[in-house]
């Protein structure tokens, strides 16, 4: 392995943490989830036809709540799949989104959406869509790029990894950056009028690979200057909510799962034998090609996504550049920055780690290649392993009462569709 010693001596469990050695042998369960309703077919009726769809939330009754980020609306179904209503709309005045990207249910019912960086604020709604209040995000210009959980405890807040706040300008304070080697668990505070934030936990962070620079045509081209690029194969920063106001999460490349108590002490860590691939040139080369074969797909629509955003819609350069111009030039460009940046010693073992309301930790572990999705283990708090979901099941993208996970997917026209199913409550699960 090629992990530095200070690094093992970081990591090392401090006294009073239980370390829960996990068995490598892999007990598969039963991944056949019973469907309970589908959205989004071509001949879907009209509310079905949704923009970009990214995330999704159940309350407590089931209802299943969607963010259409192009509608810039909220839409609720019923747990058969029926529409109930939708919450918001385009513009600039209390309850409307601008650039929503974020949406999550609090343990009450109310429903918030981060809608950040015009309006700058955390929109919150009655359960029934009728509006309540914004809370402001401050004066750094915060933006929410990964995924936010809610806080299970008492406090009604929220939970985001510090990885996952982009900040469109340097105006973090310095009593708010997280300490060196470190990124922080943060609770967010939606109980006033302006956001406050609370470190709870420290992780691990890898360094930085830093600003990049490279040269297109005759200019050199810097990139990462505010927010520096991490290295290839770094590690994901995954955080989860625990009922009772704890967290789960992983920081490094080993199978390491953090389970902490409401404060943030590590109460608990829970590990399974497997090791980290090292890093070769072979690996590296073919990240690259399927890094770029992504953007090939995507380049198109992110332009054209992008050019809405910066205008509303009404750029008409939007239809006069080729789509093979748009895709070329984004791989073209995409190829140098990649190249140039520095790689990770090791390709990390969790790629992904989420939390059901029950407090089953679901980690998804790579697959037999570098940079695929393998196994999904499924672990409770105190150490017990319930078993795993073979490679090919997804993530589900939002979890719900009674065992209900939906998926977000796209088909064959790259239409949005979602899945919604129900996970067997055999397994030894108690719900």
């Amino acid at each position: 392995m090629f992990i530095d010693s200070w690094l093992l001596a970081a990591t090392s469990p401090a006294v009073g943490q239980e370390v829960v050695e996990l068995s490598s042998e892999d007990l598969w369960l039963d991944a056949d989830f019973a469907e309970v309703f589908s959205l989004g077919s071509l001949d879907a009726p009209e509310w079905q036809h949704f923009g970009l769809l990214r995330t999704a939330a159940f309350d407590a009754a089931g209802n299943l709540h969607l963010l259409d980020q192009d509608a810039r609306t909220i839409v609720v179904v019923d747990p058969t799949g029926g529409f109930l209503r939708t919450i918001g709309r385009s513009g600039n005045g209390p309850g409307e989104f601008d650039l929503p990207q974020n949406l999550v249910i609090l343990p009450d019912g109310r429903i918030v959406v981060t809608d950040i960086p015009r309006h700058r604020a955390f929109q919150i709604f009655y359960s029934d869509g009728s509006f309540d209040r914004s809370v402001r995000v401050g004066n750094d210009l915060l933006g929410v790029e990964g995924r936010i959980d809610v806080d299970r405890g008492t406090g009604g807040g929220l939970f985001v990894a510090s990885g996952d706040l982009v900040r469109y300008l340097p105006m973090q304070p310095e009593e708010q950056k997280d300490p060196p080697g470190k990124r922080s668990v943060l609770r967010l505070s939606l109980e006033g009028d302006e956001l406050v934030q609370e470190v709870v936990a420290h992780g691990w962070a890898p360094p930085s690979a830093g600003p990049v620079e490279v040269r297109i045509g005759s200019r050199t081209v810097r990139s990462g200057e505010t927010t520096p690029h991490p290295r290839i194969f770094d590690p994901g920063f995954f955080v989860g909510a625990l009922p009772g106001g704890g967290v789960a999460f992983s920081d490094s490349t080993a199978y390491r799962i953090m389970v902490t108590d409401p404060a943030g002490e590590i109460e608990r860590i829970l590990r399974r034998p497997f090791e980290p691939e090292p890093v070769t040139d072979r690996i590296v080369e073919e990240e690259i090609e399927r890094r770029l074969e992504e953007i090939e797909r995507t380049a198109v629509a992110v332009f054209r996504r992008a050019s809405m955003v910066v205008d509303g819609g009404g750029n008409p350069i939007q239809g006069m550049i080729p789509d093979d111009m748009i895709r070329e030039g984004a791989v073209r460009s995409q190829r140098r920055f990649l190249e140039a940046r520095s790689t990770a010693d090791e390709v990390p073992i969790v790629r992904n780690l989420r939390t059901t309301w029950d407090g089953e930790i679901w980690v998804q572990r790579r697959g037999e290649k570098p940079v695929s999705d393998g196994p999904i283990d499924v672990l409770i708090p105190d150490g017990g392993y319930l078993g795993s979901y073979p490679a090919g099941t997804p993530m589900p993208d939002a979890f719900g009462p009674d065992g209900l996970v939906a998926f977000i997917e796209t088909g064959d026209l790259e239409q949005y569709t979602v899945r919604v199913s129900r996970v067997p409550s055999a397994n030894g699960r108690q719900r």
